[in-house]
């Protein structure tokens, strides 16, 4: 198996973790079974998928994000989304259907580092372009000119 041949096998394998343990989670709380390891194995199936996206990202020849500080901002913002969401849903199913609240709250605190860290380690070139970091262009592709004290439609009356 050669190194370009994991990438797919890593998503896939992250993808049925992810997805299967989602699904244990729904059927562990309508049958009234502790759900911590569908939870723990819903983290782990997030965190490979988040670990390939990465690596793709940094591995694609065509990608904005061409470094490894690019794809860790990356990384970091989509663990910030995926805490942000599953927290909302562990605290609000603890809150009436199993007692681990706390992992929630812990998941939303978390998830708001994960974003401030990935937002300041995340490139903003890759997004916004060398060139046009200092430069904005109108639609139609022309700088616009400095504002002058009188507008044209002031002058035309």
């Amino acid at each position: 198996m050669s190194e370009s041949d994991a990438s797919p096998w890593l998503f896939l394998f992250g993808l049925v973790v992810f997805l299967g343990s989602g699904t244990l989670f729904v059927v562990d709380l309508v049958r009234g079974v502790d759900p911590w390891w569908s939870i723990v194995a819903n983290a782990t199936g997030a965190v490979v998928l988040i670990g390939w996206a990465a690596l793709d990202t940094i591995r694609d020849p065509d990608s904005a994000v061409a470094t490894v500080g690019g794809a860790t901002g990356t990384a970091l913002l989509l663990y910030g989304l995926y805490l942000s969401g599953a927290g909302v849903v562990i605290t609000v199913t603890g809150l009436l259907r199993h007692d681990h609240l706390d992992i929630g709250v812990l998941y939303l605190g978390v998830a708001v580092t994960a974003v401030i860290l990935g937002y300041l380690v995340f490139p903003s070139g890759t997004v916004l372009g060398e060139d046009d970091e200092r430069e904005t262009t109108t639609a139609s592709g022309e700088v616009p000119s400095a504002p002058s004290s009188s507008s044209e439609s002031d002058t035309e009356e």
